[in-house]
């Protein structure tokens, strides 16, 4: 029996379940502790070779914790999310602070900027949400916002470590509350399946989604397609080097011209 190359089951994207603003933060606070925050834009701002005054583009910004981090140190950061949720707190602990971050609501692939910006960041899997054509779209977006010898940085999950690790089920407890996520990598598409249980409260919803994984080499060339080579990459954002030991990775790449 041959195998439908396009099942729509693998597409499926429960976007406001899983992105629901207040489960997602109560069940990943220790994954945004704000020394990671520092550390990372530490990092950033290192191999991106970025000087205060420069024009930054955070694509997928979620609550903005790069953003206000990088605004604190004297950036001009334009921040968008497609969470309306994620950018009201965003707005509301720069307005706090005072520090004039740029948020808005918005969808990665409207992105509509030419030569607005010295550098962009797509952190943290905001990359690979969508379909193939899509994805590849979003790097022509991207190439286009960005000034002659601007830079990139992408992070995303490495395909090469989640396959050889992949556990069929994991489980996420915070006091009484649980997230359980079933997993399904499917060959064809290239992606991994999510089916999430959210227990919290007593109350019982489920979610499902899925993101594309990439091959470093494969995402190497979609870069190049689109006039972006890959000057670093890591597979942590300690240095380490992308391989069967990481599950992510981290590249830097620079506009062509």
């Amino acid at each position: 029996m041959s195998q439908n190359l396009d099942d729509e089951r693998f597409y499926v994207f429960d976007w406001d379940a899983v992105f629901d603003v207040d489960d997602y933060l109560h069940f990943y606070e220790d994954t945004l502790r704000a020394e990671r925050t520092d550390h990372q834009v530490d990092v950033l701002v290192s191999h991106l070779g970025m000087m205060p005054g420069m024009r930054v583009l955070d694509l997928g910004c979620g609550h903005g914790r790069h953003a206000f981090e990088l605004a604190r140190r004297g950036f001009d950061v334009v921040g968008i999310d497609r969470t309306e949720g994620f950018v009201e707190l965003a707005r509301s602990e720069a307005e706090a602070a005072r520090l004039p971050v740029d948020y808005r609501v918005a969808d990665l692939r409207s992105l509509d900027e030419d030569a607005a910006f010295d550098r962009v960041l797509c952190l943290f899997d905001v990359f690979g949400l969508h379909r193939d054509d899509e994805n590849l779209d979003v790097l022509r977006r991207i190439t286009r916002a960005l000034r002659p010898g601007g830079k990139l940085c992408l992070d995303v999950r490495n395909r090469d470590w989640m396959v050889r690790a992949l556990l069929p089920v994991t489980i996420l407890q915070k006091g009484a509350d649980l997230m359980i996520d079933r997993h399904v990598f499917d060959p064809l598409s290239g992606r991994l399946v999510d089916y999430r249980i959210l227990v919290r409260d007593g109350r019982t919803r489920e979610a499902r989604f899925s993101v594309r994984l990439y091959h470093f080499t494969e995402l190497r060339a979609l870069l190049a397609s689109v006039g972006l080579h890959v000057t670093e990459a890591f597979g942590t954002w300690d240095g380490d080097p992308i391989g069967l030991a990481h599950n992510r990775m981290i590249l830097f790449a620079e506009k062509d011209g």
